[in-house]
């Protein structure tokens, strides 16, 4: 599994050749999904109206957001190295990304709030979308703390 370090101040990202594809592939197999809206995505008002002039000025800024944090993680990726050094910056960007590619995992999976882990089935362990949620929660828990460190 791949490993995060911080080392002189940036934080070191190690992973292999067979890591850098799957976590390409987990982009590639759920970027689209992020591109038409979540049934999770986060709601600013209850009010329908207020809810459609948010979503009219700011969700745009949102997704330019998350597409620039995707090709990021991307771009790093593709890049073909073994060692990724990450800048503050950078690792606040894969943070995100991660985050938005769990969402995608998360809704295929019909997760709605926390606690699934205490009631998810074994057909719902069994789908990749469940290892997916497992493997880049631990990627982020790892980046949290070379930060933190």
């Amino acid at each position: 599994m791949a490993q995060v370090l911080r080392r002189r101040g940036r934080i070191q990202v190690k992973v292999d050749k067979r890591e850098r594809e799957a976590l390409i592939g987990i982009i590639d197999s759920l970027s689209p999904r992020l591109a038409a809206p979540l049934a999770s995505a986060p709601r600013a008002y209850d009010d329908a109206k207020l809810q459609a002039e948010y979503d009219r000025w700011v969700r745009p800024d949102i997704e330019k957001g998350r597409e620039v944090d995707l090709a990021m993680v991307r771009n790093a990726l593709s890049a073909g190295e073994d060692t990724l050094p990450l800048t503050e910056a950078q690792t606040l960007a894969w943070l995100r990304a991660f985050n938005h590619l769990r969402v995608a995992a998360g809704e295929i999976l019909g997760i709605e709030g926390d606690g699934w882990e205490d009631t998810a089935t074994d057909a719902t362990k069994q789908k990749p979308e469940y290892g997916v949620l497992i493997a880049l929660g631990y990627l982020q828990e790892e980046l949290v703390a070379a930060l933190d460190s």
